[in-house]
């Protein structure tokens, strides 16, 4: 048996880092690049420009376009490669994070990722989700390293519209079901070359999970009134940190898979973050593996409290046909999905009663029926 543990070289998360965040990209060399889009740029990144270049540091500003494309990727690597950027910075969400990753891979220099949300785990992954121009998904690229740093400002992330910060806990919260899954089943892990679980990837999984019954009620409370407390910083860091490096180094299983499986479908559902997706697909990783009525009325209340879908009506689903839900299930259990991480064989048929029972408990646990 081999095992892996993968994690950015550096995370760094405290209030108002961005006024000294210069410090730490420093030793990455003298110059480099500062990608946002137009949006972030207004609200953090003149400011955060001014600090780095007021510091010493030559930095070009590039405006991200809006799509982690590949042509996106190229425009702004021949950018990097006309100035010889010794570095190159996100400051952003998920798709401006995965197209500095790749620019930052193609060039060979250090990535530095500066998320103004924790509503994902993307800024501690070594991959990247590949759209087309239009929107449209087209691949994963998996890279050698994650990240060289990441810098994580917990004020800027309280002064996001909180539903960013319940979308990540919804993410975060499927990082120790899956992960058990996983090491229940022996399975490989989201690292190249089939590696399995160290103890360590399973137990930052676990931490996530504990920090999110812990401190989420608090830490909610916080961020929807863009106050800095401890209770948010755990989250922040369990959202961003413990549920990227955990569920990287962990394995996946049921709960993504049902995510990838509702691109089989069009409509309102796709209006749903991907975080709210996961969230059904927490429940259904449960249902499938035979978790308990305490266990899985645990998860729903923790989802249910906070807002997540639970039921198919939450996911603009309710008119959906058994049909339809079919087409969710046999996408859901394609082949080289993580679903078969799950230990035993599982079909479009089981996914689709699971997708049922879910819906069906979820009611009956609200009173709905």
């Amino acid at each position: 048996m081999t095992t892996a543990f993968a994690s950015p070289s550096t995370y760094v998360q405290g209030k108002n880092l961005l006024d000294t965040a210069a410090n730490y990209i420093k030793p990455y060399g003298n110059n480099g690049l500062l990608l946002t889009d137009e949006i972030v740029w207004g609200l953090v990144g003149e400011k955060f420009y001014k600090t780095l270049t007021d510091a010493g540091l030559d930095i070009e500003h590039v405006t991200f376009n809006g799509e982690s494309s590949p042509e996106e990727i190229d425009r702004i690597k021949k950018i990097g490669e006309s100035s010889n950027a010794k570095f190159v910075i996100s400051l952003g969400g998920g798709k401006t994070n995965d197209t500095t990753k790749a620019v930052g891979d193609q060039l060979k220099i250090p990535v530095v990722i500066v998320p103004t949300l924790a509503s994902n785990d993307s800024p501690c992954t070594r991959l990247s989700v590949i759209y087309s121009e239009n929107g449209e998904f087209l691949k994963y690229i998996f890279y050698d390293k994650n990240p060289d740093l990441v810098l994580v400002d917990s004020s800027v992330i309280a002064g996001a519209p909180v539903k960013f910060l319940i979308d990540g806990m919804a993410d975060a919260l499927s990082t120790n079901v899956e992960a058990q899954t996983v090491a229940r089943a022996r399975e490989t892990t989201l690292l190249p070359l089939q590696t399995q679980q160290t103890a360590a990837g399973l137990a930052l999984a676990e931490k996530c999970e504990e920090l999110l019954f812990k401190y989420g009620n608090q830490a909610v409370t916080a961020a929807k009134n863009h106050q800095v407390t401890p209770a948010l910083e755990h989250i922040i860091e369990a959202n961003t940190l413990l549920s990227g490096v955990g569920a990287e180094s962990s394995g996946l299983a049921a709960a993504h898979s049902f995510q990838n499986g509702l691109t089989a479908l069009s409509g309102d559902v796709h209006k749903m973050s991907h975080g709210q997706k996961v969230s059904f697909g927490t429940l259904l990783n449960l249902v499938l593996e035979g978790a308990s009525d305490a266990t899985l009325e645990k998860y729903l209340k923790f989802e249910h409290d906070l807002g997540l879908p639970t039921t198919l009506k939450d996911l603009h689903l309710e008119d959906a046909s058994d049909e339809d839900l079919m087409k969710v299930a046999q996408l859901t259990t394609q082949k080289g999905e993580t679903i078969h991480n799950m230990g035993f064989k599982v079909t479009a048929d089981d996914v689709f009663e699971g997708i049922k029972a879910v819906d069906t408990f979820a009611k009956k646990f609200e009173g709905i029926e």
